[in-house]
């Protein structure tokens, strides 16, 4: 019995030594799991953290960017930054102001002095940037350690974008059955007569006619016309065309891809509030006068000899569009000036101070019911007009437009309203002109023929135009030889909106 019992005690024993081994292994691994634990909570928290941290950039970045316009369309600044040249400096205070603001709205916790502002090159100084820094919170005060530090960035542009270089691009998409012949996109381009054009940049053609019908989509009905692309520019065809006697080098590309309307996010122009100058057709005949900007009903009409001065701004045409007749002048003019000649022009109005076009102005056509509401500048008479800034746009409360700067760099703008249907035309935007045409800017009219007559600004001789075609179809008229230029700093830009990061 001694013996037994003392066998039964050492079992005990050894048990309870047993037990006493499992306690230190099973501290040992909860430890390791708590830790475990700690480290997915962290890794967790920091994938939460840097959610609400992202989200709050972008608000940030958005709310910033809402600021660059509305600096844009003030006189003492422009963009993201006050410095450009060409890549942007610090930003101006008060974006810096409404980032952090939003950032304390929306994510309290973090320290306003780790939410850095900056406006990112390589956006025209159109873009502002939101980083945003924070380290996230660790299980148990840091038993695995401090909490991961998340850090993200984002950007939000508002203001104008680079696009493809066209000279030219005409949105008539082709109109096989209901449509009158010469209306239905066959051709959208027509050469008539014996033009010259050279073009700098490329031609975008919509209409999806095929050669089959009528020639095609782009046509002539001369002999002699001679059209040339300096390289890399080409011709781009929806559809087709007959090339017949028609020389163009390098040859177009047919079958190619629509573009979409570069301009179609352009807000309209509201006439509510804008000063009135005239409440019936203006008609000058054989004097002089100052012209400010404003809502001019009926339109504007320069009879015989007559000469009109354009302050900088937007000349809201409603209805009876602009006539200048075969002697007639019209200039854009500094917004101090009250005259100017052909010959001292383009002093008296330099094509750029400080990369601001101190003379510009914005002809828009507007409430056109016939085909009498029309532009027409006629063969003699002279043009010289430099296209709307924004910065320079000095015009009284109500008559400079929302978000002005949207609009830079639009010359002539024939509302798309009412839109042309197979039993209506809009009225034809047509430019002739003498020998004194010196005009820039974007030509837009998204449901309007433009038509480029007689010499268009020349007589005879080579016309040299800095001037973007953005229109439902085009035609070239007559025999000069006409040089388009492009030089993107001139042309209308698209106004991009929102995150890009």
């Amino acid at each position: 019995m001694a013996a037994g019992n003392s066998e039964a005690t050492v079992g005990q024993g050894r048990r309870r030594d047993e037990s006493g081994q499992v306690m230190p292994f099973f501290a040992i691994a909860l430890v390791a799991i708590m830790a475990m634990a700690a480290l997915l909570f962290t890794g967790a928290n920091a994938l939460v953290l840097r959610r609400e941290l992202q989200n709050a950039g972008d608000a940030a970045a958005l709310a910033a960017a809402n600021l660059i316009q509305a600096r844009t369309g003030t006189k003492t600044g422009s963009g993201c930054s006050p410095v450009y040249d060409p890549n942007p400096g610090s930003p101006w205070p008060d974006l810096v102001t409404a980032a952090r603001a939003s950032v304390a709205a929306n994510s309290p916790r973090v320290n306003p002095a780790n939410v850095v502002v900056s406006c990112p090159s390589g956006r025209e100084n159109y873009a502002v940037q939101v980083d945003l820094v924070m380290v996230g919170d660790a299980l148990f005060g840091g038993l695995a350690g401090q909490g991961l530090r998340v850090a993200t960035s984002s950007q939000a542009v508002n203001g104008k974008k680079s696009i493809s270089t066209y000279s030219i691009v005409t949105l008539d998409p082709y109109h096989a059955t209901g449509w009158p012949n010469g209306r239905k996109g066959c051709p959208s381009v027509l050469f008539s007569g014996g033009p010259t054009v050279i073009l700098d940049g490329s031609m975008q053609i919509n209409s999806a006619c095929p050669a089959s019908d009528s020639g095609g989509a782009l046509g002539t009905n001369g002999t002699a016309a001679t059209i040339t692309l300096n390289d890399p520019s080409r011709i781009r065809i929806v559809g087709g065309y007959s090339p017949g006697s028609l020389t163009i080098t390098p040859a177009p590309l047919t079958g190619q891809p629509a573009v979409e309307d570069p301009l179609a996010d352009l807000d309209p122009i509201s006439s509510t509030g804008v000063p009135v100058r005239s409440n019936s057709r203006l008609v000058i005949n054989g004097t002089s006068q100052v012209l400010r900007p404003g809502v001019y009903v009926g339109g504007i009409e320069l009879r015989s000899s007559a000469v009109a001065y354009f302050r900088p701004g937007v000349y809201i045409l409603k209805g009876g569009g602009i006539k200048i007749g075969a002697q007639a002048s019209a200039y854009s003019i500094v917004v101090t000036a009250s005259s100017t000649t052909a010959a001292t022009w383009s002093t008296d109005c330099p094509a750029s101070t400080s990369t601001v076009h101190a003379c510009g102005v914005l002809l828009l056509n507007t409430a056109m019911t016939s085909a009498s509401d029309s532009i027409d500048v006629a063969a003699g008479a002279t043009l010289k007009m430099r296209a709307y800034d924004a910065k320079a746009d000095n015009g009284p409360p109500g008559a400079v437009p929302a978000n002005p700067d949207q609009y830079t760099g639009l010359l002539i703008w024939q509302a798309g309203t009412p839109a042309a249907t197979g039993s209506w035309a809009q009225p034809v935007v047509s430019l002739s002109g003498g020998g004194n045409a010196n005009i820039s800017g974007t030509v837009y009219a998204p449901q309007a023929l433009v038509s480029l007559g007689g010499n268009s600004g020349g007589s005879g001789g080579t016309v040299d135009l800095v001037l973007q075609f953005i229109v439902y179809d085009l035609e070239f008229r007559g025999n000069s030889a006409f040089h388009f230029f492009y030089v993107e700093s001139e042309f209308t830009k698209p106004t991009d909106y929102g995150l890009i990061r």
